[in-house]
């Protein structure tokens, strides 16, 4: 893996408890890892305070603040350390510091002066003491470790009038003092935020100076990782302060990161990515007080993903300065002079803005530079504005700067329409607008009155609110959620275990099951059931136990619509990387079906009914899978095993026309129509189907017909033709004298019927026949009924549960394709849909960007 850098912020190392959670992660990672550590929270406010106090000559004030650094650090050393000798070498070295401070204090009265390398020098005191202390810290607790100084290792020099790393001369001081602590299996301890200048003197990295004394460490390095840990869990999809439902960002591009903290995102500062983007080092943030939150990951590999946007940020109290006049078109160098005025003055922009007339030019600066900013740009263009060329230069202030951020934004049309679009449905005025060519950010300014109402709005259009660390947008790994867990989900179950290595090793695909749902209720795993669960879970149904009965307000089963809210609620809000609903149920499931697909699920069906809705249901269901580029599989529904749908599927694409269909669609009357023609009686027939699991767990779908006239109307669908499941002639296997709702009792009643089923056999016997239950799907009619048909024929050669589809088409008129196999059983019906979703997983990594 390689050298990992870890720095901890000052809260966490601000306090006993946060020191011991720095240690115990440093334990975990030794000794391949080097640690930066900042200063304790608020000590470098504290010690800032100082010289400015001395400065005034506020001697009280400086010598009140060395006793405050002295009695803060000495409480940390009572509660994390508790060797004696150590404790006493850490307090002589505190009260040291402190001492030296009180005397650089007291020069700073004497002279009235604090120049920038005092300041340096008397706030260096705060990283440097901390850094001591964890390094006492980690030895009592058995960690090797070694107190490195930052200038030793930082070495900068001024470009365009502030410091700057130079990369090349920290590579070589890295390779003299810090690899020899590590290539000696010690964790190299380094305090942050400081550096040394030109010459040789201490000098502080400014705002976000620690996090970028770990990035310019981890390549001179070449480390494998960054890790910054916080108090946060890592960055976020807005500021939770202004949108409550905001969620944690699992990765982000550098470009991303870079433009989110640039737009004051306050976890990271911009300068940090910097040294780590031409290495590829990624670089992690992480709750230092929550061991199991995976944090943000920021790295170059990072893909667009499913999400277009993937952030929103603000910058609050700011003013926008508008520079107008007719006399500004045409004339080259007014944004020019504009921007070098406001260079020379100090001022940082951070959003402009220009008319394509040219007629104006606006720029956003902070709030509190306003009028300073307004009045050099007067001074600059005082000629101008005499001679009318230039009619006003104002500030408008109480203005704050939305920046949507996102890669998947470039060359998706309609982003910004949907922008603006949310902001105007807000009722959301947008005062300036500024869009880059990288299309990676869109810049709004609005009132500072109406940002928190922007920001909820852009969150709630992108639905921001659904992406959490979940999403993988690799193609690599399909996330499944299984309606229903009866027989077949529990052999789906077993298959997805015993085919895992295989799908991995030969496919480079990972499917893990995250949701099991049925009418007891929803259980969600995000990271994936183990096979272990599966199969607790598997034996829980199997032994008749409601799956989710433990569960409060689960006494009785659900309705469907009650289900689908549960859905609504537990699992269309997780962000998998276009999820697979896997439909294994035998109930009419049309509505939540559509839903899934709405919020982006492919879809996998052995469930018939879905698709034997109407016509304009049907309809619907395939157009919103193709509007979103989902899936829409249902190979098990009409030949369970066999590949049915996938054959008309290839013999289509090579531009044949199939004309007719005819076959015995279902295995389960196949078995009980070969069962009567081996003598047994009608009632024994359908008893023993049902008890195997054959027939569905309503055995009258089958034996009513319906089942394969599902099966027919779904393939008569997929050729083409418009009808109706009512359009199908159909003749079912009972009569209405022995319908009963109650299965069990159902197939005690249907002996009433073996006397006239022995006759149909007799009959067909004596002319050289067999009795088969066949469907016939013509041009203009579908017929569905039992039919003696020749024993030597294709049909009258299936024996038990076998299918046999026998598919007429332009190509294969004279001698029909034959389709011929196992035909029920969970099984059979199970490895159907596995191949579906397989289908889909490969396909959605063949679209996955490289």
């Amino acid at each position: 893996m390689g050298v990992r850098v870890y720095k901890f912020g000052g809260v966490a190392v601000g306090s006993p408890q946060a020191i011991r959670a720095a240690v115990e992660h440093v334990r975990g990672a030794a000794p391949d890892v080097a640690v930066v550590v900042s200063a304790a929270n608020g000590v470098t406010d504290m010690l800032l305070d100082a010289g400015q106090a001395a400065l005034r000559g506020d001697r009280v004030a400086c010598h009140a603040a060395a006793a405050r650094f002295e009695e803060r650090h000495f409480a940390l050393i009572d509660g994390v350390v508790s060797h004696r000798a150590r404790a006493e070498r850490l307090r002589a070295l505190i009260a040291s510091s402190a001492a030296e401070l009180r005397s650089m204090a007291d020069s700073i009265a004497v002279l009235r002066e604090l120049t920038p390398r005092a300041q340096d020098a008397l706030v260096a005191r705060g990283e440097r003491v901390l850094a001591r202390i964890f390094v006492e810290v980690l030895l009592e607790h058995d960690v090797d470790a070694e107190y490195v100084d930052a200038p030793d290792v930082i070495v900068t020099e001024r470009r365009l009038g502030s410091l700057w790393p130079n990369f090349l001369r920290c590579e070589r001081a890295a390779k003299k003092v810090v690899l020899p602590v590590l290539a000696a299996e010690r964790v190299a301890i380094m305090p942050g935020y400081l550096g040394s200048g030109a010459d040789g003197e201490v000098v502080t990295l400014g705002r976000g100076g620690s996090d970028f004394s770990a990035a310019i460490l981890a390549r001179s390095i070449s480390a494998s990782s960054v890790t910054l840990f916080k108090e946060v869990d890592g960055l976020m999809t807005a500021d939770p302060k202004s949108v409550p439902s905001a969620r944690l960002l699992p990765e982000l591009h550098y470009r991303e990161a870079a433009e989110l903290a640039f737009y004051g995102a306050k976890v990271l500062h911009p300068r940090t990515m910097i040294p780590l983007v031409d290495r590829k080092i990624p670089l992690f943030v992480r709750n230092t007080f929550r061991e199991t939150a995976p944090g943000t990951r920021i790295a170059d590999d990072v893909k667009p993903g499913a999400y277009p946007v993937k952030a929103l940020t603000a910058i609050h109290r700011q003013a926008l300065i508008s520079i107008e006049g007719s006399g500004m078109i045409g004339v080259p160098g007014v944004a020019g002079r504009a921007f070098t005025t406001l260079s020379q003055g100090g001022h940082s922009v951070s959003m402009i803005s220009q008319a394509s007339s040219e007629a104006s030019i606006c720029f956003v600066l902070p709030d509190a530079e306003a009028a300073g900013a307004v009045a050099a740009l007067e001074e600059a263009f005082l000629l101008e504005r005499k001679s009318k060329l230039i009619d006003r230069i104002r500030s408008e202030k109480d203005v704050a700067l939305i920046a949507v951020v996102g890669m998947g934004m470039r060359g998706r049309p309609g982003i910004a329409a949907r922008t603006f679009s949310a902001l105007s449905g807000a009722r959301v005025n947008v005062v300036a607008i500024a869009q880059g060519s990288s299309e990676l950010n869109i810049t709004i300014a609005v009132s500072e009155g109406d940002a928190t109402r922007a920001l909820q709005a852009l969150h709630a259009e992108y639905q921001l609110d659904k992406l959490h660390p979940l999403a993988d947008t690799s193609g690599r790994e399909s996330k499944l959620t299984l309606l229903g867990f009866g027989q077949i989900g529990r052999e789906l179950a077993v298959q997805l275990r015993t085919q895992e290595k295989h799908l991995r090793a030969h496919l480079g695909i990972d499917i893990k099951v995250t949701a099991v749902a049925d009418r007891s209720g929803i259980r969600v795993e995000e990271k994936g059931f183990t096979a272990a669960a599966l199969q607790k879970i598997a034996k829980q149904k199997a032994s008749g136990t409601r799956l989710f009965a433990h569960l409060p307000g689960r006494e009785s089963p659900l309705t469907l619509a009650q289900l689908q809210a549960t859905m609504r609620e537990e699992l269309w809000i997780l962000p998998s990387h276009r999820p697979i609903l896997v439909d294994l149920t035998s109930d009419d499931t049309a509505p939540l079906i559509q839903e899934a697909l709405e919020n982006g699920f492919h879809i996998v069906l052995a469930n018939k009914k879905p698709l034997a809705v109407s016509q304009i249901e049907y309809d619907r269901l395939i157009g919103t899978a193709k509007e979103r580029g989902l899936a829409l599989r249902y190979e098990a529904t009409a030949g369970a095993g066999l590949p049915v749908l996938d054959t008309l599927a290839k013999l289509q694409d090579a531009g044949d026309r199939v004309e007719t269909i005819e076959g015995c669609f279902s295995g389960t009357l196949g078995f009980i129509m070969t069962a009567l023609e081996d003598g047994k009686r009608f009632s024994e027939a359908v008893r023993e189907a049902w008890k195997r699991g054959y027939t569905e767990p309503d055995p009258r779908d089958d034996l009513s017909g319906t089942d394969v006239a599902r099966k027919a109307l779904i393939l008569a669908r997929t050729l083409g033709r418009r009808l109706e499941l009512a359009d199908i002639a159909l003749e079912p296997l009972y009569t209405h004298a022995v319908d009963d709702d109650v299965p069990a009792r159902f197939v005690d009643k249907v002996a009433a019927l073996d006397e006239a089923f022995a006759e149909r056999v007799a009959r067909a016997k004596r002319e050289g026949k067999v009795l088969r239950y066949v469907a016939r799907i013509g041009k203009r009619a579908i017929r569905v009924g039992v039919e003696a048909v020749p024993a030597a024929s294709p049909l009258g050669r299936l024996h038990g549960t076998d299918n046999t589809v026998v598919i007429q088409s332009r190509r294969y008129a004279t001698n029909p394709l034959v389709v011929t196999g196992p035909g029920a059983g969970a099984g059979v019906t199970a490895a159907g849909v596995l191949n579906d979703i397989v289908a889909i997983t490969v396909s959605e990594r063949r679209k996955a960007p490289r």
